[in-house]
């Protein structure tokens, strides 16, 4: 559900970003879990960077395991790496535009190079780097999070989080049944 605040927030953040369209939620891990929920089954497993904010790094390590899921940390740096992760239970990659801490600056196209391979989605954190500073659409993303409670809204008084979809991914390519399938 949604109202016209929200969907004014929605509209604008994927606006920003260079989107077709975004959904807003409670909180940047929520909207991490949006991201991956109707990618992933019990079995399937994320590749992630190794350079994540520490509560990512959390949600990746062990709560998303109550799902079924798992996640894969390969360094973004060594691009035989991530593609050495990836398997045929590989539903995504995801990263952070510029690592929260340390600051490293992820090579976006580098790595939805890779994801297009394997026909998955590169899914980018840029809550740090804002779209003021990086578009990962514009650089091969799939989809874009960010925690709004950061940069975006220029405080920490509120919490909140948003998925940017990029619109230019074919989710009916046999590995997303709840993307493109009846259900």
């Amino acid at each position: 559900l949604t109202n016209p605040t929200v969907a004014a927030l929605q509209e604008r953040v994927a606006t920003l970003e260079g989107g077709v369209g975004a959904v807003c939620c409670s909180s940047g891990h929520a909207a991490q879990i949006m991201a991956l929920f109707p990618l992933m089954a019990p079995g399937r497993n994320v590749v992630a960077s190794t350079r994540l904010y520490g509560g990512t790094v959390q949600q990746l390590s062990n709560t998303i395991r109550k799902f079924g899921w798992s996640a894969k940390f390969a360094d973004t740096e060594d691009l035989a790496a991530v593609e050495a992760a990836i398997d045929a239970d590989t539903r995504a990659i995801f990263c952070e535009s510029v690592a929260n801490p340390g600051g490293y600056v992820t090579d976006i196209p580098a790595l939805a190079a890779i994801a297009d391979r394997h026909g998955i989605p590169l899914i980018v954190d840029n809550t740090s780097a804002t779209p003021y500073l990086c578009r990962p659409i514009e650089q091969g993303a799939t989809l874009v999070v960010h925690s709004l409670t950061k940069y975006l809204t220029g405080n920490g008084t509120v919490t909140g989080g948003v998925v940017v979809d990029s619109g230019r991914f074919e989710w009916s390519n046999g590995k997303f049944p709840s993307l493109s399938d009846p259900e």
